[in-house]
């Protein structure tokens, strides 16, 4: 029993620790996402982000080794906020035009639910120059992405996707980001779901004749 007391005050203090850290990452990704809707990326500083965390300057390098992999890091953050929002409203939907209807659905959701969150998503595509982070990080980012999305809208798996499911995400990525730009910036109305979806299987016609 000493023995088992023991390990149990070894193990208590650690996952305490790990827990601190989580909740500490979790408010510089939330004072990150506040600071980037208000300015530009560039011209937000870690000082900026730790200051709306209210944590110190050196638990932010405790936790990333530059704001750049810290940006990378919120970036997959947002992309798996997203991704688990789709998932739940894919998961009941027994054909791919429902699933990829409900995908587009929870995008366009997400805009008007998580408006600091998209508003980042967006500003990352002009902030990132291809040699950030280590080589082909960024690519490897997306391509998870976009694959994560094709398994939501096919209802597969990673391995068995093939080229055309890919294309598929592509468009939903590509159009329906697009139509949330125009909406932001532009003051355009987003199409429904449905409108969006249309202009995705359109698109796709070519591709799927050939």
């Amino acid at each position: 029993m000493k023995e088992t007391a023991k390990e149990s005050a070894d193990i208590a203090p650690i996952g305490r620790r790990a827990r601190k850290a989580l909740a500490v990452r979790q408010a510089l990704f939330d004072a990150g996402l506040e600071a980037f809707e208000r300015q530009p990326i560039s011209m937000v500083s870690v000082l900026d982000i730790t200051e709306r965390a209210d944590v110190a300057k050196g638990v932010f390098y405790l936790q990333f080794r530059s704001k750049d992999e810290y940006l990378l890091a919120l970036w997959e953050e947002v992309q798996a906020r997203f991704l688990d929002s789709a998932r739940s409203m894919a998961v009941d939907c027994r054909s791919q035009s429902a699933r990829l209807e409900a995908t587009v659905g929870a995008l366009l959701q997400f805009m008007r639910e998580k408006p600091a969150a998209t508003r980042f998503w967006l500003r990352m595509a002009g902030y990132f120059p291809d040699e950030i982070g280590e080589p082909g990080h960024l690519t490897r980012i997306h391509q998870s992405y976009v694959q994560r999305i094709a398994t939501l809208i096919t209802g597969k798996t990673i391995a068995n996707l093939c080229e055309h499911d890919l294309l598929i995400a592509q468009l939903v990525d590509t159009l329906g980001w697009a139509q949330i730009n125009a909406e932001l910036q532009l003051g355009e109305p987003l199409l429904d779901n449905r409108r969006l979806v249309k202009a995705i299987k359109a698109a796709m016609a070519p591709a799927s004749a050939s």
